[in-house]
This record gives structure tokens, C-alpha cells and sequence, in this order.
């Protein structure tokens, strides 16, 4: 990072948190894909984790700080507190939150993060989706209320991300094929009415640690209101968490009858926008889980 910017920053966090941090430095914090993730640390002071991205990260940001402040509802997590976020300079978008050192989820902390999720998604809301549309990695995540949980899934969900698909050159064989599974999805799983369930929305194993106590930490949300099976089976996706995370988590959430019918579906979702976002790397996937929707909705 140049000094110019370093000293952008640092005034910036101390014109909103205190003079204290004036005279802070700037460390590289981790290697996130999208944005650049610093430490900003001064004596006496705790540390500060810093996100920095282009101008048209601003709107991201917001919502991901409104995200982290109701995400914080969960209270078995130790979830970084938001502390401002707005435009450097008219440069750079930034988002400063709580500095949390994280470790890698131990076996001995499994249970607390089954724990800990099944108490998030007991957090319920008598509607699904969210007032604002939001972000999922950079995808806009659209959202809105809605009182029929198939309808909303699959048209913000899976139809939004299909006609990007489709705008990214998804041959027209499988759009027609995935188009097929969402018209008939919502009679096919209609005997599935899920409650309105506080979501993170992206929960995949990279988004989720400890913190030095071992209580478990999550950040980088896409939050919304909907079934938790959406958040167990991205949990799944990219290397399952450990085997305790399951169990204590449905040792205080009832199980439901389908969720491998309904697992597939929710897949899609993430396979389509990891297409969009990354490319033809992923269109194998998204033929895996249309065949085997086409296969079990017969």
C-alpha cells in the first residue's frame, strides 16, 4: 500500500473512531478474492480490520455492514462488529470492522459451530428474502419479500442467476433444461413449506473459523430470510465442515424429510453463480446437479 493511501485511511478511521488511531499502521491481512483485507493497529488501541475495494464497492460494503449487524443477533457466534464504511477520497470504498485473529475450526470447537448455527437459524422471520438486495461474492443478490418460499427462491434465485448464465454464454440445451426445473420445482417440492430462517447465505468453509477462545466466527455474509437447508447444503459444497458440526446441529434442529431430494436444487443456485463469476470451470457441476434434478423431478 503507498504511504498516500495508508494516510487516507488512517485519517479517515480517525475522524470516525478517534484521534488515537491517527499516527496507526497498515499490515496485509489475509488474500481475500475480491477486495484488499489490511489490519490497521496503534498502540493502545484495538486492532482494526480493514476492506478495500474500487468506487463501485461502496453499495457492496453497505450491505454487508447492515448484514454483520443483524447476523450479530446470532449470539453463539463471534461475529466482527461494523464500525463505519464510506468512500476514501473519492478514490476507494472501504469497510472497517472488529479485528478478530482467527484459527481454523478444531474438532473440539465442532460442536459450538453446530451450536451456534442451529441457534442463528432459529432466529425466524414471518416472510422470505430481505428488504434490499444485497451481494454474493460480487453478484448482486436480489431480494424482496415474499410469503412463498419456492416462488422466492426460484425467481430471485435461480432465475436471476440463469439469465446472467445465459447473457455469459450458457449453451442454450441446459438454460432450457434449467429452465425446465424451475417452472416445475415449486409444485415439486410444495409439500416442503420451510420457516423463514435467518440465513448467512454463503456459508461455505471459507467464510467460517474461530476465534483465540475457540468460539466460532463468521463473516463475509449474503444474508437473507429462508430455508436453513440452503445454508447446510452450501456448508457441503467446498469440503464439508466436521462431522460434530452436523451432529450438534441437528441434535437442535429437527431434520426434515427430502433434504438430499432438495439438496441438488439448492446447489444450482451457488454452481450458477460461481459460473458467472468464474467461468466454464464450473459448467461441469451445473450439468451434475441438473441431471440428477431432471432425473428425480420425473
Amino acid at each position: 500500500m503507498n504511504k498516500e493511501l495508508e494516510s487516507h485511511i488512517t485519517d479517515y478511521v480517525a475522524d470516525n473512531l478517534g484521534e488515537s488511531y491517527r499516527s496507526a499502521r497498515i499490515r496485509r491481512s489475509g488474500a481475500g478474492c475480491i477486495n484488499e483485507t489490511w489490519e490497521l493497529y496503534a498502540e493502545g488501541q484495538p486492532s482494526l480490520f480493514v476492506k478495500i475495494g474500487r468506487k463501485g464497492f461502496s453499495s457492496m460494503y453497505q450491505r454487508e455492514y447492515e448484514a454483520l449487524i443483524e447476523l450479530r443477533k446470532a449470539r453463539k457466534f463471534h461475529v466482527p462488529e461494523p464500525l463505519i464504511t464510506g468512500l476514501l477520497e473519492d478514490e476507494c470504498a472501504l469497510l472497517v470492522m472488529e479485528f478478530i485473529p482467527l484459527t481454523p475450526v478444531r474438532r473440539s470447537s465442532e460442536s459450538m459451530l453446530g451450536e451456534a448455527l442451529a441457534e442463528m437459524h432459529n432466529i425466524v422471520n414471518t416472510e422470505y428474502g430481505l428488504t434490499e438486495d444485497n451481494y454474493i461474492g460480487r453478484s448482486i443478490q436480489p431480494n424482496g419479500w415474499s410469503s412463498n418460499w419456492w416462488q422466492f427462491f426460484c425467481e430471485k434465485r435461480l432465475s436471476y442467476q440463469l439469465g446472467v448464465a445465459m447473457e455469459s454464454g450458457i449453451h442454450q440445451e441446459l438454460a432450457s433444461q434449467i429452465q425446465d426445473i424451475i417452472q416445475r420445482a415449486p409444485e415439486f417440492f410444495v409439500s416442503h413449506q420451510p420457516t423463514a430462517s435467518m440465513l448467512h447465505g454463503d456459508l461455505w468453509s471459507g467464510n467460517v473459523s474461530t476465534d483465540s477462545h475457540g468460539v466460532p466466527v463468521i463473516y463475509d455474509p449474503a444474508l437473507y430470510y429462508g430455508d436453513p437447508e440452503t445454508d447446510i447444503a452450501m456448508s457441503q459444497m467446498f469440503g464439508a465442515l466436521g462431522h460434530g458440526v452436523y451432529e450438534a446441529y441437528y441434535g437442535n434442529i429437527s431434520s426434515v424429510e427430502g433434504v438430499e431430494l432438495r439438496r441438488p436444487l439448492y446447489d444450482l443456485y451457488h454452481w450458477l453463480n460461481h459460473f458467472n463469476l468464474f467461468g466454464v470451470t464450473y459448467l461441469g457441476q451445473i450439468n451434475r446437479v441438473v441431471k440428477q434434478l431432471l432425473h428425480c423431478m420425473k
